[in-house]
C-alpha cells in the first residue's frame, strides 16, 4: 500500500478504538486515593491504552513520510520509545509528560509483559498510573496525527 495518508488513517480509527475499549474498562477498574488500580484486572486496560499509543504514534509518522514498510523495521514493531523519537526526529514537539508517559509504558508494551509476564513476578512490578495522565498522553498523540507535515 502506497498511500500513507490512507494508512494513517486506519492506524488512528484502530488506535481510537483501543482508546475507547480502555474508557468502558477504566470506568470498572477499582482503584485506590490515588487513582492507582488496586487488582490485576486492570492490566487490559493498560494495555489498551498502550496500544492506542503505539498505533497513534505510527499514525503521526505515516502523515510524516514513513512507510509501511519503515513501521515494520524491528526497531519499531512495538516499541514506544523508538516510535517517540522517530516523531520528535521529525521535529515534533512532545511534552514532557507525554515523554514520561511513553517511557514507562515502553518496556512492558515492547516485551508484551502485559499479555504474557504481569503475573509473573519477575521482579519488576508493572507500571499502572492513574487513568488521567493515561488519556492525556493519548490526547496529545491524537493531536499529533492530525497534522501531515509531509512534503514540507
Amino acid at each position: 500500500m502506497n498511500d500513507n495518508v490512507y494508512l494513517a488513517s486506519i492506524y488512528r480509527l484502530h488506535g481510537v478504538n483501543f482508546w475507547e475499549s480502555a474508557k468502558v474498562l477504566g470506568e470498572q477498574l477499582e482503584v485506590d486515593a490515588n487513582g492507582v488500580p488496586t487488582k490485576v484486572t486492570a492490566i487490559p486496560f493498560y494495555f489498551f491504552a498502550s496500544h492506542a499509543a503505539e498505533l497513534l504514534l505510527k499514525a503521526a509518522l505515516l502523515k510524516r513520510g514513513f512507510t509501511c514498510h519503515d513501521l515494520k523495521q524491528f526497531s519499531y514493531r512495538h516499541d514506544l520509545d523508538a516510535l517517540l523519537q522517530a516523531v520528535k526526529d521529525k521535529g515534533v514537539a512532545v511534552t514532557a509528560e507525554t515523554t514520561e508517559m511513553i517511557a514507562r509504558l515502553s518496556d512492558q508494551h515492547r516485551t508484551h509483559a502485559l499479555r504474557y509476564t504481569a503475573l509473573v513476578d519477575d521482579g519488576r512490578p508493572t507500571y499502572m498510573p492513574p487513568q488521567g495522565p493515561i488519556f492525556s498522553m493519548l490526547t496529545e498523540l491524537l493531536l499529533l496525527t492530525r497534522i501531515s507535515t509531509q512534503g514540507v
